[in-house]
């Protein structure tokens, strides 16, 4: 099983907070570097403008953070043309209008892997659409 980490899990596993349980970090890095953690490019797409916006500082240029990330292990999902179409799609189902939220949602549908989020909005819809399996990184 390929669990795709959302950017606020990822941010959070980076930062080393406490609200991520015990048991998921061992699990993470137990599996970085075998392609067993990944995150769609959405997600560096979304931390770059939040730091770009001042609202998260990632410590250096946002290129250094991604490649700091993909050294540790962590692996990348591009966004392809399906992905694409299906983000936008998501909204028929009463996905909400985040950009961000939407290709990392669709990576995660669209190559069969179970999303960690903390997002209550996307927590919200999968719970209501079955659409993608969740694995909550606080338990």
């Amino acid at each position: 099983m390929t669990i795709l980490l959302d950017t606020n899990v990822l941010l959070r596993l980076v930062a080393d907070s406490s609200e991520i349980s015990k048991s998921f970090k061992a699990e993470v890095e137990s599996e970085l570097g075998d392609g067993g953690v990944a995150v769609s490019s959405a997600t560096f797409m979304e931390t770059t403008r939040l730091h770009h916006h001042q609202r998260i500082d990632l410590g250096c240029h946002p290129s250094v953070w991604r490649q700091q990330r993909l050294q540790s292990g962590l692996r990348e999902v591009p966004i392809d043309g399906d992905v694409a179409v299906e983000s936008v799609l998501l909204m028929n189902s009463g996905f909400h209008r985040d950009s961000a939220d939407q290709l990392i949602v669709a990576t995660a549908m669209r190559g069969g892997m179970t999303l960690a989020t903390m997002d209550t909005q996307i927590i919200d819809w999968a719970d209501r659409t079955r659409l993608v399996p969740l694995v909550d990184p606080s338990i």
